[in-house]
């Protein structure tokens, strides 16, 4: 066992009911295992961990992050754009998608029936000329893509009447056969989930500034192309 110290930031410091606590979690164990044990442990924060953010040592940490003893771990509740009561959930990661986070985040409504998610992962492609895709790199303009994204989950909230509205978009280098897009959506029902989850994948590929390349085995870089659509 290991012993860190966990700091409670904002709305997590009263749902905690607690500022600062010192933990003992087993060796080798990950922010992942981290929410766990804080979920069991606390359980008006439980509902709320999807939406925070963990921070190691002061720096942002992904769900697989090891920790070690004496680290300090701190609970970042959503700062801005969120909505109070947590139903919007909206990350840019570099990291693999956190796809159970994101499940979790969207479950245990009972009266929301209808849940649907979406992942999209990176396609394998060969080039004649340039050989396979190695790899796809996704930019974005990460504070505007923050915003669009709060604003589309926002409005599929208001058309389909979703109770809540996850989705999680991956940056960086991604190697064919990984998610690079995950969206979840909870309604009443099931018709509205499906037409909520498919609007907001295709007005994301339209309005987003996120721009993705190909990278190929000989080297040769190819942006893609936006879709064209009617």
């Amino acid at each position: 066992m290991v012993q860190i110290s966990v700091l409670f930031l904002g709305p997590a410091k009263n749902l905690a009911d607690a500022e600062t606590v010192l933990l003992e979690v087993a060796e080798g164990s990950t922010v992942a295992d981290l929410r766990s044990v804080l979920s069991e442990r606390y359980s008006k924060l439980s509902r709320a961990l999807p939406t925070i953010r963990f921070a190691v040592n002061q720096d942002f940490a992904s769900d697989d992050t090891v920790l070690h003893g004496g680290d300090n771990v701190a609970l970042i509740p959503p700062v801005s754009g969120g909505e109070a009561e947590n139903t919007i959930l909206v990350d840019l990661v570099t990291d693999p998608i956190p796809a159970q986070r994101v499940r979790d985040f969207v479950m245990g409504d009972p009266l929301l029936g209808g849940i649907v998610t979406f992942e999209g992962a990176t396609r394998r492609d060969v080039d004649p000329e340039h050989g396979a895709i190695l790899r796809l790199d996704y930019e974005a303009y990460e504070s505007m893509t923050r915003q669009q994204l709060e604003r589309l989950a926002g409005e599929a909230k208001k058309r389909w009447s979703a109770g809540r509205v996850a989705i999680i978009h991956r940056l960086g280098g991604i190697p064919p056969g990984e998610v690079a897009l995950m969206i979840a959506v909870a309604c009443g029902h099931r018709a509205e989930a499906f037409e909520a989850c498919r609007w907001l994948i295709d007005t994301i590929k339209k309005e987003v500034p996120i721009w993705k390349k190909d990278i190929f085995e000989d080297g040769y870089v190819r942006w893609v192309q936006p879709e064209q659509t009617s």
